[in-house]
């Protein structure tokens, strides 16, 4: 069971799980854009591999050099690598690739799925969420089409591929089923010893998926700042958000932890909007009100 406050009372907002999952939400959201423009130059595969690789080697550090033990029992290995396969290899090789076959605004909406997926797994578990949490999940994702959308008029959300949008879908429910089976781990063993050896594991997969693809990008061709975007997708958007988004589930629980979800592509087009000239319209601004609402609900409910 993902440890946490989940059956009792709501203390006063913001506990210490929310502020990791808020600064998981907004490393992931300024990632968005960034790893869009990486992808120009790797293969998703390849950009998934290399950053898991560096991204491990930095939590490894961490741990070493905090005098905890990096050794692992045999039951624990089968664990961390299933842990990542699923939220490595899975979520983040489908995430790639349908990121590079659809538009940024779809993938957004699309990955916002990811917590109505995990309140019906962990319905399916038997642990109840309530007709308020319940609520506050459907308000967010609306509040999340309304701001992809830009429009109370018309669907204005297109392009892309069929394929790619089913490879989010697949991708944010993965990444649900990832979220609970790291829970009790996670609580067990910390979640940068969990999350190092999730992501080599994880990176391990990727590598042997797309091995030809590893040996053969020509990564001197690579511009500066190419290397420069892909680091930062691989301190902020990997090593230092994974962490911060265990850390906070953990207390938290899944329903209520995963509605901070929801804020990420709004962080996302605010990131476009300060970096990449694009604009921010009032009925985005609603649309922000909206998901925070609905966080809050999911906050308050039991």
């Amino acid at each position: 069971m993902v440890a946490a406050d989940q059956t009792t009372t709501p203390a006063k907002w913001p506990q210490t799980g929310d502020l990791f999952l808020i600064a998981s939400v907004f490393a992931w959201g300024v990632n968005f854009p960034i790893a869009k423009f990486v992808l120009e130059y790797m293969s998703p595969l390849v950009f998934s591999s290399t950053r898991y690789f560096t991204a491990s080697a930095i939590l490894f550090s961490l741990v070493y050099f905090s005098g905890q033990s990096l050794r692992i029992s045999l039951k624990e290995a089968v664990q961390l690598f299933v842990i990542g396969l699923l939220g490595i290899a899975l979520f983040q090789g489908g995430w790639a690739y349908g990121l590079n076959l659809t538009t940024a605004s779809k993938a957004s909406i699309l990955v916002a799925t990811s917590p109505v997926f995990a309140t019906l797994l962990v319905l399916l578990r038997g642990e109840r969420t309530s007709i308020l949490g319940w609520a506050g999940i459907l308000v967010s994702l609306g509040g999340v089409f309304i701001v992809i959308n830009n429009s109370f008029t018309e669907v204005t959300v297109y392009g892309g591929s069929i394929i790619g949008d089913l490879f989010i879908i697949g991708a944010s429910f993965v990444w649900a089923i990832y979220t609970i089976v790291s829970g009790p781990m996670v609580v067990r063993r910390g979640p940068i010893f969990v999350t190092a050896w999730a992501m080599l594991f994880g990176a391990i997969i990727l590598f042997c998926a797309d091995m030809p693809a590893m040996i053969y990008t020509e990564y001197q061709n690579i511009p500066l700042e190419g290397w420069i975007a892909w680091s930062v997708t691989a301190l902020l958007g990997a090593a230092l958000a994974f962490v911060w988004y265990c850390s906070g589930i953990s207390r938290l629980g899944v329903a209520r932890g995963m509605s901070y979800s929801f804020l990420i592509p709004i962080i996302a087009i605010s990131t476009s909007v300060l970096f990449f000239d694009e604009s921010f319209s009032l009925i985005q601004i609603i649309g922000v009100a909206v998901v925070l609402g609905g966080i809050h609900l999911t906050r308050k409910s039991r």
